[in-house]
């Protein structure tokens, strides 16, 4: 996902979410090319620690 579509997510603007990724505290992109992206997984991961992907949750079935 974009960092403008990243930042509505996680209900801050986009200065806030890029300052929170140059601090570490939100993931790093994904560079697809000449392309900036975020994975949802890792976006929750940080929301919800306790939160499982769907590969997580089949490996432990």
């Amino acid at each position: 996902m974009t960092a403008e579509e990243a930042a509505r997510m996680l209900s801050m603007g986009r200065s806030t979410f890029w300052r929170n990724v140059s601090a570490g505290v939100l993931p790093q992109p994904v560079r697809i090319g000449g392309l900036t992206r975020w994975r949802v997984a890792d976006l929750v991961q940080v929301v919800d620690p306790g939160a499982q992907t769907m590969a997580e949750q089949g490996r432990a079935a």
